[in-house]
């Protein structure tokens, strides 16, 4: 499978979560522009047996984040995927047989980033919104700042 077969495969699913998805970003979104402007970052935790398994958190970064991480509470987590008995829930693609961890994890981060890019609220442009790996083993992908609804152009920041 291909990086870009997998990468639908893999959108399609995420746009089944959009409207969930997009209720959760405009609360952050707000709740960061009342800390300040502070930016969101998004984090994608993509597990360690590079099977499929990987989550989507959000946070905001400033001065008293850990402050309100417990206030964000299950707010903060955008999508997860877990195995069960029949599968995964809810139901991804397999990673490609031969693809390292690495490899699955940049192929989740872009889809992701691709994904939330069309979800974000409106008034985004006052603070940064990226999306990245806990770690720091994948470079951070800002998302772009709309200057019409549906047209994505790259942040002048």
């Amino acid at each position: 499978m291909t990086v870009s077969r997998y990468a639908d495969a893999l959108r399609a699913t995420l746009d089944a979560h959009s409207d969930d998805v997009r209720e959760r970003l405009a609360f952050l979104g707000d709740v960061a522009r009342a800390q300040g402007d502070r930016d969101v970052i998004v984090e994608v935790f993509v597990d360690d047996d590079a099977e499929g398994p990987f989550d989507v958190w959000a946070r905001i970064d400033g001065f008293n984040a850990f402050e309100l991480e417990p206030l964000l509470g299950d707010r903060r987590h955008l999508f997860g995927v877990t195995w069960l008995e029949d599968g995964w829930e809810p139901s991804v693609p397999d990673a490609p047989r031969g693809w390292s961890r690495d490899r699955l994890q940049e192929a989740v981060i872009d889809t992701v980033a691709s994904w939330l890019s069309d979800l974000l609220p409106a008034d985004r442009a006052a603070f940064e919104w990226t999306v990245e790996s806990p770690d720091g083993s994948s470079d951070p992908r800002p998302l772009p700042v709309l200057d019409s609804p549906g047209k994505a152009e790259a942040s002048a920041r």
